[in-house]
């Protein structure tokens, strides 16, 4: 049994499993490991990092994320439980300034070709509150992200 164990942790560790990053739970902070990579596959990190540009705001499984516009990544399957989603949200205040790397977004000095976080309010979900510039929303935590092109 504990040669068995041994050899699925070599394994696991010579094909660097994916999902074995250390995940972030409910509340804490994440980043995109590779943001060149076209698959979510986030890390937790520190919410005071410059890094953390994303928060889990929810763990499901068996359903989709909440309303919104999250970015999901799926962390593994079970044939009891089916997949689990973890749900992000962008973890900003105004003022930030982003830069766009295929579906995620990474916080940057601000300048040309840059975003810049316009408004964050607390309590609604509509897009209407932005005025013409890109939003986010989402349904938990409820939330809307106004982003402009700089």
């Amino acid at each position: 049994m504990k040669s068995a164990v041994l050899v699925a942790a070599l394994v696991l560790a010579a094909t660097g499993c994916a999902g074995c990053a250390e995940q972030a739970g409910v509340g804490e902070c994440a980043k995109q490991i590779d943001l060149n990579d076209t698959s979510v596959n986030m890390a937790e990190v520190d919410c005071s990092s410059q890094e953390a540009v994303y928060r889990v705001s929810s763990r499901e499984r068996r359903t989709m994320c909440p309303t919104g516009d999250y970015l999901t990544e799926s962390s593994g399957r079970s044939k009891k439980n089916g997949n689990t989603r973890l749900c992000y949200v962008l973890n900003v205040k105004e003022g930030d300034c982003l830069k766009a790397v295929n579906q995620y977004f990474e916080r940057v000095k601000c300048g040309a070709g840059t975003r810049k976080v316009t408004k964050v309010v607390d309590g609604k979900s509509d897009r209407a509150l932005c005025a013409g510039d890109d939003s986010k929303t989402y349904t938990q935590p409820v939330r809307t992200i106004c982003i402009s092109r700089t």
